[in-house]
């Protein structure tokens, strides 16, 4: 924008991500005065980003609009692949060929669901509110590749990477479904989380304006 506008506006993310994590979609807003049409607007920011980013929409709208406190829900997705990879999709995908229980999978899913203190299944910092909201956990359906879905009301530093860590090893038979309760006591060890890789920021959910 300092080069588009002449200023730097202080931009406001809905979520921020780790290295190698990918989004699929993510919202930001910065103030500014912008006389050129929305159509050439978007086009010259474009322009001036990498080839990784790129921006699909642009709207106005009130000061009162917080990308990231003003959301309802955020939804990540975790991708599984059961076969060995070839390289070029190795940072977009976990593999994962050793055999897994579905349904021991599909009961970790369901066991996320509800209103928790996710603290042990994150590496969020004392100092956080650690209570969150998942709303819905789900595993699609595939032989050789499938996702993990997750929304909740909002996600504490490597939480989605962690849950989808549990669910994977409940799968495995590494840790089974039950031991969520021990894990977010703090009574079990830390799970770590899934590598950053298979991790996408799918959606960020807001009320209609």
């Amino acid at each position: 924008m300092k080069k588009v506008l002449g200023i730097s506006p202080r931009v406001i993310y809905a979520s921020r991500t780790d290295r190698s994590v990918h989004a699929k979609e993510n919202v930001c807003s910065f103030a500014a005065s912008v006389k050129m049409p929305e159509l050439a607007f978007k086009r010259a920011l474009n322009a001036e980003l990498g080839r990784y980013v790129r921006i699909n929409r642009l709207r106005k709208t009130d000061d009162s609009f917080n990308p990231r406190y003003g959301c309802l829900s955020k939804i990540y997705r975790y991708y599984v692949s059961r076969k060995e990879i070839l390289p070029y999709r190795s940072d977009y995908c976990l593999s994962v060929p050793q055999k897994l229980d579905r349904a021991k999978m599909e009961k970790a899913a369901l066991l996320l669901v509800g209103k928790k203190n996710f603290r042990h299944l994150s590496s969020c910092s004392n100092r956080e509110n650690t209570t969150c909201d998942v709303l819905n956990c789900r595993i699609s359906k595939g032989k050789s590749d499938f996702f993990i879905e997750i929304e909740g009301s909002h996600f504490l530093y490597k939480m989605a990477r962690t849950a989808a860590a549990f669910i994977i090893s409940s799968g495995t038979g590494e840790i089974e479904p039950a031991a969520l309760g021990a894990v977010l006591e703090g009574r079990r060890n830390r799970i770590a989380p899934a590598p950053a890789c298979g991790l996408y920021l799918w959606r960020v959910k807001y009320l209609a304006r």
